[in-house]
This record gives C-alpha cells, sequence and structure tokens, in this order.
C-alpha cells in the first residue's frame, strides 16, 4: 500500500511543529511495524518515558489514520508515516517490534512488623533480581505500577513511609500487579481499611475510644495490614491526628452530652468510620433535623394580602423559633442549629425583603408585584394559596374565534382585550385575567400588530364580534395568530401553510417486503412530492427511526441508477437493507482496491473518501443521489461537499439525524446541494439568518423556518415511535478524590500561563491540547503523558454501575472516545468478572463483534470507542449506554445512545453521562446546552453548538 498520498493529506493539514517532532521521532528509529491487512497499517511508536509504545494505525485507501493517543494530527501518526515512506522508497520493511518482555514480580518478607520488598525480574527463563532502575533494564515491560514502586523505593526498601505503601498498593491493585507474602502470593488493595468507634458506658456518662477493626489479622509499620490474603492500607478515618490520638486514649461524655453524642458527634464519625454504641441508655427522643423557613399567605379580601414568614424544625412542625427562644410545639428534644437559623433569616431577609417573625399586609399591585417577583426566589415551604395574586410567565393569550355572520370571527382571550389595549397604551406590564390570577402582555404581539388589535378593539361590538368591514385586519391578525381565515375571505386560505399535511399517498415499490409505519408512508409521500416538483428535501427524522427504508421507497422509483453515498462504516448496512426490503434489485458497492462502477445496478453505495478521490463517480448521470449522515458535507468548501455538488442528478436527498452539528452554515451547504441558490449566497446566508440567530434573534429563526419548513422534514421518536420504550437520560456528577483532584488542580495551574498566551495570540490548537489534557486528568490521570500515579473516580463509579446493571440481568454499552481509556474500563471489569466485548478503530469483523453482543448468551458489556461504534450499528439488546467523557457536540453522544434506543428495542433504555464534578467537564456541558437551543428554533430538536469563540474557551478554562 502506497502511503505517498496519505503524507501529503497529513502534510497539509498539520502544522510545522507537529511534522518536525515527528521528523526526529523517525529519526531517532523509534517507529516498529505490528502488522498488515488489506487495507490498513499498524505500527508501534515508543515514546522516552512512556512504559508501553503507542499503536498508529494507517488507512492509505481511505486517506485517514488513528493513535492510541486521541489527538487527530499528532507527532506519533506524522513518525509512523515519515518512517513507513522512507523504507518504501528504499524497498524495505520496518522492523517488528518486540513480542515478549520480562515483568516484574514483587517478593515481600516479614521482620517483626517491618516488611521488606525485593523487585525479582521473571523471564523466560527463569527468576533473577532486579539491578539498579527499572526504566533501565534491557526489554522489561515496565506498567505504571513499576514506575510507581520505584518513585517510592528510591526512599529505601525499609522503613517506608504510609503514603509511600499507599502510592504503591493503589499502583499494584490498579494493574494487577504480582505480589507474594512470605513466598505465598498474596493480593494488593487500594481499599483502606478505617478503625472502628466504639461507644460505650462509663460511670454515669459515656466513654468514646478507637479500636482496630476486627477484619484485621496483622498490622505493619506504615500503616499496612493484612486481611486475610489481602494488603491494604490503614486509613486514619478521615480525623486529625489530634483528634485520632484523643480518640485512642478515649473521650468522657457527661449525661448533659447526650444531644450532642446523638445529633453531632456520632453522626460526623459514621462519614468516615463504623461506629458501635454499645449503651442502651442513650436517649432515642433527640430528633437532629435542620431548620427551615416557612411562609404563611392569608387572603384578606380587600385588605389585600397578609405575609409571614417563620423559620421552623421538623415536619410537622416539631418547634418554631420565636424571637431568641425555640418554642417546642411537640414532646420530642430538638437540638437547635443557631447557624442554620441565622443564614435562614438573611435568606429570608434577601429574598422575600421582610423580617423573620413579623406579619406583612400588601394589597393591589403591591400584591401582585411580591407574588411574582419575591415569591419565586424563596426556595422553602409556602402555606396558603396567592389565589388571585399569582402571576404566571406566559402572557395573556389574543385570539379569534369562527361566528356566524358578519366577518365570521370575534376577539376572544384569556384576558378581556380591551383591557390588553388599555394596559399597553399606559406602559403597565400586567394585565387580570378572566378567570383570576395575572400574566404579562403579550409584548411580541403588541409591538408588531398592538395598533391592529386596538383597531380591532375600538370597531368590535361589545362582545367582540368583529364587523364586516373590519375583515381585513381581521384576516392580518389570523395570520399573526395562525388561526384560519375569517370565512368572508376564503381566499386567503390558499396563503397559509399546511406544511406537510395534505400529501397525496405515497407510492410504494414493487416486491417490498416491509410493512411502514404511518410516519414513513407520510416521510415517502413528501420526497415524492419533491420529486415531481424537481426539488430536494433534508430527511432528518430522529435517529433510529428508519431514514434508509424511506429513502430506499422514495428512489427505487426514479428513471435511472441511484446513487448512496455513506460513511464506510455503514456501506455493507446499505446493501444488506437493499437485499432484506427490495430483494432483487441489483447493487454496487463501489469500495476497495478493486473496486468498479456496474451501468446495470439499480443502486450503487461508496462512501465519502471515494467520493472525493474518485472522479469516476462523477461522470454517470445518476437517476437519483442519497447522502446518508449528509452532515459530511457541512463545511461547503471541503472537497467533499465540492464533489458532492458535481453529482449528475435530477433528484437528490440528504438523510440525517443531526442537520446542524456546529453552525448554521451546514444546513446552508446541505440545502445548497439540494438546490442551489435556495437560500442564496453563503455571505449573504450569515448576515440574514446566521448573525442574528446566534444573537438569540428569533424572528430570524422565525422566518428561516417557514423559508425551510416544507424541504426539511424531521420527526422525533417521542412523536411519531410511540410504541418505542421510553428513555431516561441521566447526568452523574462524579466527586473526584483528593489524589486525583490534586493532579487535576496541578495540571490546570501548568497550562494557565501558556493559555492565556495562547488566546491573545489566537493559537486556538495549544488552548485545545491544554483542553484535551483537563479532559484527560478528569476521567483517568494514567491518560495524562508523563509518569503519574493513576486515579480515576469516574471509572470507580462506571465499574460499580456496570456491575450493578449486569448482575440484574441488563447489557450496557460503554462509550469512549479515547482507546486508551477503553483499555482500562477492560481490565476494570474484567477484575470485577464480568464478561465483555470491544469495538474500535483496530476491529476487523465489525459484524462479527456485533452479532456476538447481540446474542442472547452474549457478554452483557459491549466497549465501543466514540469514532467507531457510535453509527451505523444496530444494539437493541443494550437497555443502558455510559458515556464516560463528554464530547464538544451532544449529538453525537445522541447518535451513540441511539444504537440502542431504536426501532427493535423492546426495553427502557436508560443513558447515563458520566461528568467529574468541579472540572471542565461541566462547563463543557453547560456550553453546549445553551448554545444548542438556536438550531431548536430552526430545525426543531437539534445540537447547534456554535463556533468555539475565544469568549468560549476562557469561559471553560476559567475554573476548569
Amino acid at each position: 500500500m502506497d502511503v505517498q498520498p496519505l503524507v501529503e493529506v497529513f502534510r497539509e493539514r498539520a502544522s510545522d511543529r507537529t511534522w518536525s517532532a515527528g521528523s526526529r521521532l523517525a529519526r531517532a528509529g523509534v517507529v516498529r511495524g505490528l502488522g498488515v491487512d488489506d487495507d490498513e497499517l499498524r505500527l508501534s511508536v515508543r515514546i522516552e518515558g512512556r512504559p508501553t509504545a503507542l499503536t498508529v494505525y494507517l488507512w492509505p485507501d481511505e486517506d485517514d489514520w488513528g493513535c492510541d493517543c486521541g489527538l487527530e494530527l499528532c507527532a506519533h501518526a506524522a513518525a509512523a508515516l515519515i518512517a513507513t515512506l522512507h523504507a518504501q522508497k528504499r524497498g524495505q520493511t520496518l522492523p517488528e517490534a518486540p513480542v515478549a518482555a520480562p515483568r516484574l514480580r514483587y517478593d515481600l518478607r516479614r521482620e517483626g512488623r517491618e516488611l521488606v520488598l525485593t523487585r525479582n525480574l521473571v523471564t523466560t527463563t527463569g527468576v533473577r533480581p532486579l539491578k539498579g532502575s527499572v526504566r533501565q533494564a534491557q526489554g522489561v515491560h515496565a506498567s505504571d505500577a513499576d514506575l510507581v514502586a520505584e518513585q517510592v523505593l528510591q526512599l529505601g526498601d525499609r522503613n517506608l513511609p504510609a503514603v509511600g505503601w499507599r502510592r504503591m498498593l493503589a499502583a499494584w491493585a490498579h494493574c494487577g500487579a504480582e505480589l507474594a507474602l512470605d513466598g505465598e502470593p498474596i493480593t494488593p488493595c487500594a481499599e483502606p481499611v478505617p478503625p472502628v468507634a466504639v461507644l460505650h458506658d462509663d460511670g454515669e456518662g459515656y466513654r468514646l475510644s478507637l479500636h482496630r477493626s476486627a477484619e484485621v489479622e496483622e498490622t505493619f509499620r506504615g500503616q499496612v495490614v493484612r486481611v486475610g490474603r489481602t494488603l491494604r492500607p490503614a486509613s486514619d478515618g478521615g480525623l486529625e491526628s489530634h483528634h485520632r490520638a484523643a480518640l485512642t486514649r478515649g473521650l468522657a461524655y457527661g449525661r448533659e452530652d447526650e444531644g450532642r453524642l446523638v445529633s453531632e458527634i456520632l453522626p460526623k464519625l459514621r462519614q468516615t468510620l463504623t461506629v458501635k454504641v454499645k449503651t442502651g441508655r442513650l436517649p432515642r427522643a433527640v430528633v437532629d433535623v435542620p431548620p427551615r423557613a416557612v411562609v404563611e399567605l392569608q387572603d384578606v379580601g380587600e385588605r389585600g394580602l397578609g405575609v409571614r414568614a417563620q423559620v421552623v424544625y421538623g415536619d410537622p412542625v416539631l418547634a418554631r423559633v420565636e424571637g431568641e427562644r425555640l418554642v417546642r410545639t411537640g414532646t420530642d428534644v430538638v437540638v437547635r442549629q443557631p447557624r442554620a437559623e441565622a443564614e435562614l433569616r438573611r435568606r429570608v431577609d434577601r429574598d422575600l425583603l421582610i423580617p423573620v417573625g413579623r406579619r406583612w399586609h400588601f394589597d393591589g399591585e403591591d400584591a401582585v408585584r411580591f407574588v411574582r417577583d419575591r415569591l419565586p426566589r424563596f426556595r422553602g415551604e409556602v402555606r396558603g394559596d396567592p389565589g388571585r395574586w399569582r402571576v404566571r410567565k406566559e402572557p395573556a393569550r389574543v385570539g379569534l374565534e369562527a361566528v356566524a355572520g358578519g366577518s365570521g370571527v370575534r376577539l376572544t382571550g384569556e384576558a378581556d382585550p380591551g383591557r390588553v389595549v388599555k394596559a399597553w397604551r399606559e406602559g403597565r406590564s400586567l394585565v387580570p385575567l378572566l378567570d383570576g390570577g395575572w400574566a404579562p402582555l403579550p409584548r411580541r404581539l403588541l409591538e408588531q400588530h398592538g395598533e391592529l388589535l386596538a383597531d380591532l378593539v375600538a370597531a368590535g361590538e361589545d362582545d367582540g364580534t368583529v364587523p364586516r368591514h373590519a375583515v381585513g385586519p381581521a384576516a392580518e391578525l389570523a395570520r399573526a395568530l395562525d388561526h384560519p381565515p375569517p370565512a368572508a375571505l376564503e381566499g386567503l386560505q390558499a396563503l397559509i401553510d399546511e406544511g406537510h399535511e395534505g400529501l397525496p399517498e405515497a407510492r410504494l415499490p414493487e416486491g417490498l417486503t416491509a410493512t411502514l409505519r404511518t410516519y414513513q408512508g407520510q416521510g415517502v409521500a413528501w420526497i415524492q412530492t419533491l420529486q415531481r416538483a424537481g426539488l430536494g428535501g433534508v430527511l432528518a427524522d430522529d435517529m433510529g427511526l428508519g431514514k434508509t427504508l424511506q429513502a430506499l421507497c422514495a428512489t427505487d422509483g426514479v428513471e435511472g441508477p441511484v446513487l448512496v453515498v455513506a460513511p464506510t462504516s455503514v456501506l455493507r448496512n446499505w446493501a444488506a437493507e437493499i437485499d432484506r426490503f427490495l430483494p432483487g434489485r441489483s447493487v454496487c458497492v463501489f469500495h476497495g482496491p478493486r473496486r468498479s462502477l456496474d451501468p446495470e445496478a439499480r443502486f450503487t453505495i461508496t462512501s465519502y473518501a471515494l467520493l472525493r478521490l474518485d472522479p469516476e463517480l462523477l461522470e454517470p448521470e445518476w437517476g437519483a443521489v442519497v447522502l446518508d449522515e449528509a452532515q459530511a458535507i457541512k463545511n461547503p468548501e471541503s472537497q467533499t461537499a465540492r464533489a458532492a455538488r458535481s453529482l449528475q442528478a435530477p433528484h437528490r436527498l440528504c438523510l440525517t439525524g443531526t442537520p446542524v452539528e456546529n453552525r448554521l452554515e451546514e444546513l446552508w451547504s446541505q440545502l445548497h446541494f439540494l438546490m442551489p441558490g435556495f437560500l442564496g449566497g453563503r455571505a449573504d446566508f450569515r448576515e440574514r439568518y446566521a448573525l442574528p440567530l446566534e444573537r438569540g434573534d428569533r424572528r430570524a429563526a422565525a422566518s428561516l423556518r417557514r423559508r425551510i419548513g416544507p424541504f426539511v422534514l424531521r420527526r422525533l421518536k417521542q412523536e411519531v415511535a410511540r410504541d418505542l420504550p421510553p428513555r431516561t437520560d441521566i447526568t452523574l456528577r462524579i466527586p473526584l478524590g483528593e489524589e486525583q483532584r490534586s493532579i487535576y488542580a496541578a495540571v490546570r495551574e501548568s497550562g494557565r500561563a501558556v493559555v492565556q498566551q495562547a488566546l491573545a495570540s489566537h493559537r486556538t490548537l495549544d488552548v485545545l491540547e491544554h483542553l484535551l489534557r483537563l479532559r484527560q486528568a478528569a476521567c483517568h490521570t494514567g491518560l495524562l503523558p508523563g509518569d503519574r500515579p493513576a486515579h480515576s473516580a469516574k471509572l470507580d463509579q462506571l465499574v460499580e454501575a456496570l456491575d450493578e446493571v449486569t448482575g440484574r440481568g441488563h447489557k450496557a454499552l460503554v462509550f469512549s472516545q479515547w482507546t486508551s481509556f477503553l483499555d482500562r474500563i477492560e481490565e476494570a471489569v474484567s477484575a470485577r468478572g464480568m464478561r465483555w466485548t470491544r469495538l474500535d478503530g483496530s476491529t476487523r469483523d465489525r459484524q462479527a463483534v456485533v452479532d456476538g453482543f447481540q446474542a442472547e448468551d452474549g457478554p452483557p458489556v459491549f466497549l465501543l470507542s466514540l469514532k467507531a461504534g457510535g453509527t451505523g450499528l444496530n444494539l437493541t439488546a443494550a437497555d443502558y449506554v455510559f458515556h464516560t467523557d463528554p464530547w464538544w457536540n451532544p449529538a453525537v453522544e445522541a447518535q451513540a445512545t441511539d444504537r440502542a434506543h431504536r426501532i427493535g428495542q423492546d426495553k427502557p433504555v436508560v443513558s447515563v453521562k458520566l461528568i467529574a464534578e468541579d472540572t471542565v467537564e461541566e462547563r463543557i456541558a453547560d456550553l453546549q446546552e445553551a448554545k444548542k437551543a438556536l438550531a431548536e428554533a430552526v430545525v426543531g430538536e437539534a445540537a447547534l453548538l456554535g463556533r468555539l469563540t475565544a469568549a468560549d474557551l476562557r469561559d471553560l478554562l476559567a475554573e476548569g
């Protein structure tokens, strides 16, 4: 396979810095061959300071590559390309990577209460002591645990401090190191063993003391203990040293301390320790509940609204605060919390602007303003109904209804239309509703059509009936309100957009083996209607609703061959769907080194890469062209988009579950492919629509939606596939452990100055690289380059969740964008004894892996890389989906989730997104949630992220 074209593609896209770094690595001779398949080269690149080599994948026929480091344009891929090209020019092959390496074994022996550690090398010829550094040992395969142990052992092999033992035990446990104690195998475990706090009688009072856990069989210096055949660190129980020392001696408490013992001391100890109470005298009537604020409302008729705020304990109330006294309302003893009471007083004063304990009166619009402006800020209990003083968020609605005679319409509304006009002219913001309560004025309607409404009020009868002479303004208001036009002007009906309703019945292909759902038949009819008019459309149905089947039914009847362009990963799926639904249709899969066009084929299927590279596809006159996952042409300047526009076909169709991924211009590019000039030039489109929408201009959004409405058909699963089981989306926020938090903070601080300089000089790639490091540190510190301890609160939580759901008989998909993270997940689930399978860029027989998982007796856990497994797969055997690392574009995560939540699924699906708390991951999620709302105003549910501006990057890195 000639890599020269692939080298040119990489060199054109990579920076000079990346290319130079790759050249240095290639010259250093760190590139080795791993294997060659029909269309793939695999190479290893060993980096100094890294215990294991990185794997680089080259696909010359597809102009694509990949690297375990997770970066698209990295020096490792550059080195692999350069070394391979030089070898090919010399007619040589790269030397193969070594296949075996010695491993380390750790032997511990007892010397009194001390553990002495010896490191031995295990080879194919025997065992020998390790002399010197593991980094310098010839051919040794060193794990992260080996590097941690070497760093700790610089302090010596005796009298190691507790922190050193904790680090080594954690690393050994994570990497599955081989350990022996006095010649007997022993298992390392990172979970600390805390002490036990015991409360027992002591004369008239009590004594609280600290004891060793009963499960500990042996203790060693350095706070190491043996529990059965495991070696674990001893925990200090989260206690300060002086507190631990005092508890070890024992603390005495009198009868007057019973309330504090029950409500404060023992609950606090239970947060980190096991507490055993060996006394029957401790009272059970002491109630430890937090205080809360309660607001009582009383409607006092013409006098207005009475309001009183109080601080109380318990629900029902056990005691209430009156001035400085706590007044009990029951027999239970309540432990008072003065600080919490003071905070509640401050909150009431801040939110309601009234003091606690006093009764206040509001009348008229003062009551309305209190209920509208202050009461929503209060987060406590509200007793009583604000009733007629409540202000709802939605504006009062004004409408029209049909009547007999005259113009055929009458003004109606939730508020009297005359009072709406009067309040608007007087500059007021609220209007009373006919059935009680208040509402904001319909500002948008009044800004655009206020004078029109005023004219109709002035011309109308007492009952709101509009006379015949006002039918013109009534028709305009009907259009503004999306009401049927007045009966007197039936000719206006033709101007009212009926959307996609009322289409003729779809013409289905002969021999079709599928029974279409109602919405699918409507989709086929919509496409065929556009075809008859010589127009194209974007079928943007939610993922999993059968866009492929609708496209096949609609295009099978066109005159001439049909070309389908799709991602490489789903080419075979298209061929299988045609064979399944339209048996007998000839299919040509135009792909691979020996590809050729079949002029007799009814359907020709090819990839976007070949559309760009092979001019043979541009020569025929196709009857129809279908672009699957049409967001592939989102960049109108790309070679792929230009090649697509060069295709000759009278009928064009785009299929995509995410019509807008990053910018609104992506939708323009797809519609420009379908109907050139439909939305004007690109610059004009950006000025008229894209920029106003980015600023939140809803009027521009409505205008664009009306413009594209007939040509974009989008249905959501919850709207049309009502038999599809529900999907629950859960965001699980996971706090980092102390050591992982420390490493994350170090990464953040180390890059702060570089990021500030990069933002000032617009070096976006440097900023994005720092963001990558932060995201890796939030997921698993072992993903970071260099020698760092491996910690991952997220991995611990994930494995616990997988253990739970698989234990209940469920199957789960686990997605990550990093194969190196998948490696660690794979080790963790294997250690728990869970069966798993895996699919990533290195998987050759994808269908066999999928079939194995889908089988009833298949493994319950499926590990997938987001790029390789996020599209084109049907994995309905799974009903749990875990996203381990948030991606910039939530639409990509949605596509991955829909591998399970699609037609054919018969179980409710739970999608869990794991977010590291107080990290850049939270800010990524918040930023994308704020940005994607723009696309929803244009095409319904979508994920418009917007470009990451300098301001966005500053926000992401402000605390991340």
